[in-house]
This record gives C-alpha cells, sequence and structure tokens, in this order.
C-alpha cells in the first residue's frame, strides 16, 4: 500500500468518526432534538448554531439536561470537521465539563474519547492509543455498549495509521460481533464498512464487497444518509477494480448527490478523490487525474490546505505514473509549500520521498540520495519527536505520579495522626463514658441497696407494730375480762341479792357486762386457738348479721386450720377490718367472705354490695394500710379491685402456706 493511499483512507475512515450519532437514549422529543443538532453538525456552521441555541433551551428546561453536553460534542465535531481543531477541542472540553457537572458517566467518558482523538489528528498518536485503552477498558467494565463500539472503531483507525493490520483486524471484528450481539445498528454498519476497506486494500474484492453491501443494507435500514453515502463510495471503489463501471458510477452519483445536497465540501472533495483513486488502482490515469483535479478546484476553494496537501501529493503520484515528471514536480512544489504552511511533517517527508523517486528515475543519484536523506531525517525527526514527546510524557507522569505517592505519603501521615487523636479523644470518651457509667451502676446499687434496707426496716417496724398492738389489744382484753368484767359480775351479785332477782339495774347491768366481754374477744381473739379461724369467721358473720342487719355469706376451706395461730389471727384481723369499713362506710345489704386453697396457694376474697370506695382518701386510709402491712406480713399479695367500684368493694388476698413462720 503506497503512503498516499495508507493517508487517503484513514481520511476516509474519520468520516465514519465525525458521522457518529452515539447519542444517549432520553425520551422521544429529546432524541428528536439531538439528532437534528447532530444533522446541522454536518453542514454550515450558521444552521448549526440556530438549530443547536434552539434544542438546548428546550433541553435546559426538560429532565435531561445533561444532554446539552452531546449538543456541545456536536459543535466539537463540526469544527473538527472543518478542520478548525482547537475550537473543537474547546468545545470538547466544555463538553467534559457539562457531563462532570451531571454525572453522567457516558457523557464524560464520550467527551473523553474525542479529546483522545483529537491528540491522535495533531500528530500524538502514542498519547491518544494509551488514553484509548484505557477508556475501553473502563467502558467495557461499565458494560457500556456505545462508548466500547465507539472506541474499537478508533483503536482500528489509530492502529491502521501504524500500519499493525492484523491488530485492526481484530479490533473491526470485535466490533462487528459486539454491535451485531446488541443490536447497536449505526455501529454495525460502520464496522462492516471498515472491514470492507480492509479486505478492499488487501485485494479480497469479494468478501470486501459483502461487507460493504452488508453496511449499506445497515444504513438504509436505520435512514442514516450519510452513512450510507460513505459506503457507496467505497463500493464505487471496488466495483472501478472489478471493472463494473455502472455499478461504480450509480453508487457515486448517489453518494455525490448527498453530498452536494447537503452542502458538504469536504465530503463531495473526498467523493473525487475516492473515484480518482479507484481509478489510479484500475490503471486508468486519465480518468483519475480528471476526478483528482474536480477535489482540488474543492478543497482550493473552501481553503481546506490539510486535505488539499494529500490530493496535490495523490496528483503527483498519478502524474509520475504517466511518466509527466515535470508536471508532476510542479504539483509536489505545490505540495511542499502547503506542508510548510501547515507545519505538518509527514506531508513534507512525502515531498522528499516523490523528489528521491524522481531523481532515481533519471538517474540523478546525487540529488537522489539527498532527497533520501531528507526524507529519512523528516521520518526520524518524526519518531524523534514523537519519543521526546513520550518521554517528555512519561516524565511528566512520573513526576506527577511521584508528587502524588509523596502526597499519599503526606495525606497517609496526617490520617495516622488523626487517626492517633481520634482514638485518644475516642478512649477519653470511653472512659468518661465507661467511669459515669460505673458510677451509675454503683449509685443504682446503692439506691437499691439502700430502698431495701429502708424497706425491710419499715417492714420490721410495721411487723413489730402490729405486734405491739396485738400485744396491747390482749393486755386491755384481759384487762376488761378479768378486771372490768369481774368487777361488774360482784356489783351485779350484790344487786341481785339486795333487790331480787331479775331487776331492772341488774338486766341493764348483765347487758354491760356481755358487752365488755364482747369487746374483750373483739380486742384478742383468745378462742381462735381453741375454737378454730371458722367457727371465729363464723361467730363474726353471725353477730354482725344480727348486730348491723347485714346479710353475711361465707364459705372457708377447712385447710385454714393448718395454718400458724399468727396467720390466723392476721387473716381474722384482715376480715375484721373489712367487715368494719362496709357497716361504717359501704352502706351494704350484704357481704361474702370466702377462703379457699389451689395447690399451695390460699385465695382470700372478700366482696360487699356497697356503695364502693370512689374516694380516693378513703380508699387509702389507716384501715387498708394496716391490712397491706399484714399481707406483707404473710409475704402475700393484696389486690384492691377497682374496675366495679360503683358495685361494692372487692378485696383479693393471695399467700402460701411455706411463708408461715
Amino acid at each position: 500500500m503506497s503512503i498516499f493511499f495508507r493517508k487517503f483512507k484513514i481520511l476516509i475512515l474519520l468520516f465514519s468518526f465525525l458521522a457518529n450519532p452515539a447519542f444517549s437514549q432520553y425520551n422521544p422529543e429529546i432524541n428528536a432534538l439531538i439528532k437534528n443538532v447532530r444533522e446541522a453538525s454536518y453542514q454550515d456552521s450558521a444552521r448549526l448554531f440556530k438549530t443547536a441555541e434552539e434544542s438546548k433551551s428546550k433541553i435546559a428546561n426538560s429532565e435531561f439536561p445533561q444532554a446539552n453536553a452531546e449538543i456541545l460534542i456536536f459543535y466539537g465535531n463540526y469544527f473538527f470537521y472543518v478542520r478548525k481543531m482547537e475550537t473543537a477541542r474547546s468545545y470538547y472540553e466544555k463538553a467534559l465539563t457539562e457531563a462532570e457537572k451531571f454525572k453522567s458517566d457516558h457523557l464524560i467518558q464520550l467527551a473523553k474519547i474525542r479529546l483522545a482523538f483529537y491528540e491522535f489528528e495533531q500528530g500524538n498518536p502514542a498519547q491518544a492509543e494509551e488514553e484509548l485503552l484505557q477508556l475501553l477498558a473502563g467502558a467495557k467494565k461499565t458494560k457500556d455498549n456505545l462508548n466500547t463500539a465507539e472506541l474499537l472503531n478508533l483503536l482500528g483507525i489509530v492502529k491502521e495509521d501504524k500500519n499493525e493490520m492484523k491488530e485492526v483486524a481484530k479490533l473491526y471484528i470485535e466490533g462487528t460481533d459486539l454491535s451485531e450481539t446488541n443490536h447497536l445498528d449505526y455501529y454495525s454498519g460502520v464496522f462492516r464498512n471498515n472491514l470492507g476497506l480492509l479486505r478492499y486494500a488487501t485485494g479480497q474484492n469479494d468478501k470486501a464487497q459483502e461487507d460493504f453491501e452488508k453496511g449499506l443494507q445497515t444504513a438504509i435500514k436505520i435512514n442514516d444518509q450519510r452513512l450510507a453515502s460513505h459506503i457507496r463510495l467505497n463500493l464505487c471503489m471496488l466495483f472501478i477494480a472489478k471493472n463494473k463501471f455502472d455499478e461504480a458510477r450509480s453508487n457515486f452519483n448517489e453518494a455525490l448527490s448527498y453530498s452536494r445536497k447537503n452542502n458538504l465540501p469536504i465530503e463531495v472533495s473526498v467523493s473525487y478523490l475516492t473515484l480518482g483513486s479507484a481509478f489510479f488502482r484500475a490503471g486508468k490515469n486519465e480518468l483519475a487525474l480528471s476526478y483528482y483535479d474536480s477535489a482540488i478546484f474543492i478543497l482550493k476553494k473552501f481553503r481546506l490546505e490539510k486535505e488539499l496537501t494529500r490530493a496535490y501529493g495523490g496528483k503527483a503520484e498519478i502524474l509520475f505514473q504517466m511518466g509527466k515528471i515535470k508536471e508532476a514536480s510542479e504539483i509536489i512544489e505545490l505540495e511542499k509549500t502547503l506542508a510548510l504552511k501547515t507545519g505538518n511533517l509527514e506531508d513534507l517527508s512525502s515531498y522528499y520521498y516523490f523528489q528521491y523517486r524522481k531523481n532515481q528515475n533519471e538517474s540523478k543519484f546525487k540529488d537522489a540520495l539527498e532527497n533520501y536523506l531528507s526524507y529519512s531525517r523528516l521520518e526520524d525527526s518524526m519518531r524523534r519527536n514523537l519519543n521526546s514527546k513520550i518521554i517528555n510524557e512519561l516524565q511528566g507522569k512520573y513526576n506527577l505520579q511521584k508528587k502524588q505517592i509523596e502526597l499519599e505519603k503526606e495525606r497517609s501521615k496526617s490520617l495516622e495522626l488523626e487517626k492517633k487523636n481520634r482514638d485518644a479523644v475516642l478512649f477519653k470518651w470511653i472512659a468518661i463514658i465507661g467511669a459515669l457509667g460505673l458510677l451509675i451502676v454503683i449509685s443504682v446499687l446503692f439506691y437499691f441497696r439502700y430502698t431495701k434496707k429502708i424497706r425491710e426496716k419499715q417492714e420490721a417496724f410495721s411487723r413489730l407494730l402490729i405486734e405491739k398492738i396485738e400485744e396491747e389489744r390482749k393486755r386491755i382484753s384481759m384487762d376488761l375480762h378479768d378486771d372490768i368484767g369481774q368487777s361488774l359480775s360482784v356489783i351485779k351479785s350484790k344487786i341481785s341479792k339486795t333487790n331480787g332477782v331479775n331487776s331492772e339495774l341488774e338486766i341493764a347491768l348483765g347487758q354491760v357486762i356481755e358487752q365488755t366481754r364482747q369487746i374483750s374477744r373483739d380486742l384478742f381473739p383468745a378462742y381462735l386457738e381453741k375454737i378454730g379461724l371458722v367457727r371465729a369467721v363464723a361467730t363474726l358473720a353471725e353477730s354482725i348479721q344480727n348486730v348491723a342487719g347485714i346479710e353475711c355469706s361465707y364459705e372457708i376451706t377447712d385447710e385454714v386450720e393448718k395454718l400458724s395461730l399468727v396467720f390466723k389471727t392476721n387473716i381474722f384481723r384482715i376480715i375484721q377490718e373489712c367487715v368494719n369499713n362496709t357497716i361504717k362506710h359501704a352502706e351494704a345489704s350484704a357481704l361474702k367472705i370466702q377462703i379457699e386453697k389451689r395447690g399451695e396457694e390460699f385465695k382470700l376474697l372478700f366482696q360487699d354490695s356497697g356503695k364502693g370506695m370512689k374516694d380516693v382518701k378513703t380508699s387509702s386510709g389507716l384501715g387498708l394500710l394496716s391490712m397491706q402491712e399484714r399481707v406483707k406480713m404473710m409475704k402475700g399479695s393484696f389486690t384492691l379491685d377497682k374496675k366495679n367500684s360503683d358495685k361494692g368493694v372487692k378485696i383479693i388476698i393471695k399467700f402460701t402456706a411455706s411463708a408461715q413462720p
């Protein structure tokens, strides 16, 4: 493959890069706006800016404001297309900033892809390749199929520029599989077109035609006229090589019609260059020359100097092959002038290479040697510049990495110190919290211990008080029975002897004696031990029924008689207190006393039909407190049921025989 044809093929491949519609999928309205901007970017700047500004305002107010980053990318594509490379770069950088603002990973990556390819076009293929490979790894990791396809395409162009055709084929085949598996129709067409060019360059014309036709079918299917136009140009070259001029002319006319209709000067010129190159390869130099002249006319008109330089080189090659050395020399001088103006060393080296071939052909070996040495020096210079640039880039990256390592070390020290400080503060707070916790625990323990002792003292005092009350009752009872009772009996006897039997005074005195004995029994029921708790309660109930007129019922298990005298006394006193409260406060017509045993537990139930305990003060009086204290002495539970307080008093006491002293 000649130097010129390789450069020309790269130029053709660039159009698939610039035609890329790989915008994200939003809603139909935003997709339509993005598509309009993309199509405007193929034409003139006036239409592009008008369409883009109208779309930007609508996008900014939509739910997809990040889509404006894609518009900035299309701006960049347009200026890339017209070879205003710095302007293109600035728009790609703006797109990157906009994408980062909205944290859109796909658009961030796409903007970086454009910037990497900008480096390739600026003569930094090594840097571009490194960045594109890194981006490819990232796109595959995130499963971003659109950007993966884009990167495979661009890496293929970079590798083709290095003439690494085996690697190019791998990339294009991988891209074809990816796009067809994931239904990326546009990229499917692009990769089929690229594979066709690759096979055409290596003489595999039938397979190239198959790839071109598959790519064209896809382009027509998705209605991408620009991609279809590019593929038709390539089919045109192929049909010329196969001497199928009618088919070549048909495809050429359709491609040229699209480029003219959409006012695409570069693509019109490339159409002519494509056809001229095809005729040149087919040995039809006159036809090739006429198409090159048409392309040169358009490129000169629009001052597309980089493409014009390469067109001059192609024309000189044709003239040289035709033996028109003088005319070829004049054209190659024009190439040299433009190469010096644009500063493109690659085009300048092709000038010296052409001069070397010309002088060698004319047997001017001294001049041929000088030209070849100039060509060789330029090639070496480009390699040195490239190597120097690579070295400088690597040195810069190394210095940056070194600084980052140093910063990382400082950051690590700072983080370690900060961690130590945090640990110290944390330990301090843990110690403080631990000490406070321990102090609280100790305080709580002391409090519980103190309250327990207070409670024990209160219980002991209550027991002692009750014991003393019982002792005092016993003493008063004995005094009433033994002293006052006996004295009254003696007085009654004397009255009886003096006044006779059954005098009124004797009868009244007898009643007083009986009341005294009853009070004595109430104060200290000594007969509990003799007659038992059941009969004592029965006697009490009978007395209440006779005296107070309250209907009394009782049901007491005989098991209570097995309890100790202390327990029976407490139970009797509790019943007495309940009865007294009913007589004094309840206005009841009936009461019930029940003692039953379930397992090891005794249950005492007292219930009356009175007005209940609505008054809180009454319900917390001395009588209830004394009952509760007696229950505590028995280690039982005391419950005053207030749920139905308007239906009378209900008291439930539970205790076990095992709690007896």
